[in-house]
């Protein structure tokens, strides 16, 4: 048995970080001891499923949370260090030299496009240096898809190990609620660049064609952006169900009484290379999918026939795509060949094995 420490880069709790969840699960079950350090609203201990969680105060000046977070770190010895994201990148550059322990990073994102859409051109650049310095110190790395994995492969081993759900974590259920009007459900972040203002602006136009009610389930970064959602809804008299965020071990309900999912992120280079972890959450659920055209997800929708892709910067053809799929929920054929196909290949259980023999094969 050995002691890994999982490094977050955001907060673990708040929004809930599935991934590092899922990982973190999957190594436990393998008899290894786990513990996270993750950054936090204050400095506290807690535990999750038996896990002990590091919490570390964000407050303070500029780099202090990282002193902090590497002071923790330092604290106890550890047989390898399981970093996630940019920050913690960085921090394990630093406890390599220290610590001579092996290092796995998980890089979940395209960070370059990422801080370049979100921060700018200057803090995109310093990404790139930081990745060009940090990665090849590292002895594995993990990543979500195929594209990001040839791209991170010259600075050292990758494995690719898909965001998919876990079974566990999304129970079929045995009896469906009957609901009087279809339900059409999103669930995740909600941003100008995931589509928020698209999928309401479309719901409005899909309320005048059919019933149906909208679940939102998530929450805002922004709070003029909130502000307007949540005043186009009441002005328009649209009854979105907002539910805010769910722990993520207690979606499953939301996504059983649910018909239809909603994936509308919008054009830009960190989207359209990926598929978003919520389409896979809607199939392994039997819901048919609305989402972007021309994104990764367009090739998975149209290869297993479970959705619509849609120009995802068009609000009438994204409820156009909405009506389409309600029309279609008479044919439960569909959602049980959904439900068949996607539990067989996109599920986090199919993939977990290759994190154990990477953590196997450095300690």
């Amino acid at each position: 048995m050995a002691n890994i420490c999982v490094i977050c880069d955001r907060e673990f709790f708040n929004p809930f970080d599935q991934r590092v969840y899922k990982e973190v699960k999957s190594i436990a079950k393998n008899g290894h001891n786990i513990e996270i350090i993750t950054p936090h609203n204050v400095t506290d201990k807690k535990k999750i499923d038996d896990i002990v969680v590091h919490c570390i105060s964000k407050k303070g000046p500029f780099g202090f949370t990282a002193l902090k977070i590497l002071k923790k770190a330092l604290q106890k010895k550890y047989d390898l260090f399981y970093c996630h994201e940019l920050d913690p990148l960085v921090y394990s550059w630093i406890l390599k030299k220290i610590t001579k322990t092996p290092i796995v990073w998980d890089c979940h994102e395209y960070l370059v496009p990422m801080k370049r859409e979100l921060q700018g051109d200057f803090s995109a650049l310093l990404t790139k240096i930081a990745i060009s310095f940090a990665a090849p110190a590292t002895d594995h790395i993990i990543t979500v898809d195929n594209k990001l994995g040839k791209q991170l492969q010259r600075f050292g081993p990758v494995t690719v190990i898909p965001n998919y759900p876990t079974i566990l974590d999304f129970p079929l259920s045995k009896t469906k609620k009957e609901s009087v009007k279809p339900n059409i459900l999103y669930v995740g972040s909600l941003t100008k660049e995931r589509g928020v203002e698209k999928m309401i602006k479309a719901y409005k136009i899909v309320k005048k064609n059919v019933k149906a009610d909208l679940t939102i389930v998530g929450g805002f970064y922004d709070k003029k952006l909130e502000q307007w959602a949540k005043t186009y809804d009441s002005k328009n008299n649209l009854n979105i169900k907002w539910k805010g965020w769910i722990n993520y071990t207690e979606l499953a309900p939301h996504f059983s009484e649910a018909d239809i999912g909603l994936c509308i992120l919008q054009d830009s280079e960190r989207y359209m290379k990926a598929i978003a972890t919520k389409i896979f959450e809607y199939l392994i659920m039997g819901l048919p999918v609305v989402t972007s055209k021309g994104h990764m997800s367009d090739k998975l929708i149209k290869k297993e026939k479970c959705g619509i892709a849609v120009d995802s910067t068009n609000t009438a053809e994204i409820a156009q795509g909405i009506v389409t799929l309600l029309s279609q929920l008479s044919n439960k054929e569909i959602s049980k060949n959904t439900i068949k196909f996607a539990r067989d290949k996109y599920i986090w259980e199919r993939r977990e094995e290759k994190i154990i023999n990477v953590i196997d094969n450095l300690i």
